[in-house]
């Protein structure tokens, strides 16, 4: 990432401003003393910075970006897809890298990072391009992990695939137009089919089962948050996943998406949001011991619902810790893509898009 180098005479400045707060005494009045760049201590549940931070020319150049002083609001909406960000916050991974955030409720993360409430959060591509194209400030920086999304069918029903379901309804949640139905068009696509030799119809998700026992729909294409659950009991089967399938399975279904405006005032600060997250998806990887542990986490401090069991049934799902280039074939892949579905409009250029929404940083 190409970082601007600040004068020789401003580092050694703003190393000298900082030096009375580091020289504070132990026995000083720790109730009144300013977190780093003079900001409000952090809010309760957010995270602190590391006490000692390597000296150099990043560290001052990072103490000088205006968000190196503030409590950094990342959007969290309780799901596991984003389960990696809690991750980073509660296993201090955040604070390793001199950052103090906090998580904020945010169930539509994209809308949060472009009204100001969020500077950062985890989003599915599938979702995400479109308003992006339209305007919407957001740059990926790296991708999370893969998967998240199947379609299924009554685990009786004696279809096989989307093909012999020919001219009826698939069911989605998320909305027409959504992150659900934008995957199931590719589904189709990826199986030679056409989108428009089927029906659509939206259903909240928690009717999935129920709409498809009363043969309103044949397939639902749905979060695998609440499909694994059906497949366990035996009332489903995957037709399609994004876990699984060969075309599929080694895409990033998620990836960090920052504001382009903090991204551009924040560079060296949003490299380092992106390592901490990068870092809690290696650390997940590592070991299925790994998952259980942030599973049980995850539950105890409130940050997703149900059980550590199932919850680590889904983490098992996912594969952590990809690199950069299969974060961005999969971004360049669904831009293309959703070009020829029509997902993206025509008038769209592919390689202008693809360079605006794809900022890899430093994840050594």
């Amino acid at each position: 990432m190409k970082r601007t180098i600040l004068p020789a005479l401003a580092i050694v400045l703003a190393i000298f401003l900082l030096l009375p707060a580091a020289a504070c005494s132990p026995g000083g009045d720790t109730g009144s003393s300013p977190t780093p760049g003079g900001a409000a201590p952090p809010a309760p549940g957010a995270s602190s910075p590391a006490e000692e931070t390597p000296a150099g020319g990043e560290e001052a150049a990072f103490l000088a970006e205006p968000a190196s002083g503030r409590v950094i609001n990342i959007g969290y909406d309780g799901g596991l897809c984003q389960g990696v960000i809690a991750v980073a916050h509660s296993k201090g991974f955040f604070a390793e890298e001199g950052l103090q955030t906090q998580l904020v409720k945010s169930e539509n993360a994209r809308d949060a990072i472009a009204g100001g409430q969020i500077d950062t959060s985890a989003g599915m591509i599938a979702v995400w391009l479109k308003p992006i194209s339209n305007g919407v400030d957001i740059v990926f920086t790296v991708g999370l992990h893969t998967g998240c999304t199947s379609a299924v069918v009554l685990a009786d029903s004696g279809i096989e695939s989307f093909a012999d379901v020919k001219g009826e309804t698939i069911a989605i949640t998320s909305g027409i137009g959504g992150q659900n139905q934008n995957i199931a068009f590719r589904f189709l696509a990826h199986d030679g089919l056409d989108q428009n030799d089927y029906k659509w119809a939206d259903f909240p998700g928690d009717q999935a089962l129920a709409i498809l026992e009363r043969g309103e729909a044949k397939v639902f294409v749905g979060p695998d948050q609440l499909i694994e659950k059906w497949v366990q009991e035996g009332s489903v089967r995957r037709i399609r996943s994004l876990d699984f399938d060969e075309d599929f399975k080694d895409e990033a279904c998620c990836a960090m998406g920052i504001s382009g405006e903090f991204f551009a005032e924040n560079p060296i600060t949003s490299e380092r949001i992106s390592r901490a997250v990068y870092k809690a998806s290696l650390w997940l990887q590592e070991s299925d011991a790994n998952k259980a542990e942030a599973a049980q986490l995850l539950l105890d401090e409130g940050h997703i619902s149900g059980t550590a069991e199932y919850a680590l049934d889904l983490l098992k799902l996912y594969r952590f810790g990809l690199p950069n280039e299969l974060t961005e074939k999969s971004l360049y892949d669904s831009v293309d893509e959703y070009k020829q579905l029509g997902i993206l409009p025509e008038s769209i250029d592919a390689g202008t898009l693809k360079a605006q929404i794809w900022k890899p940083l430093d994840l050594g």
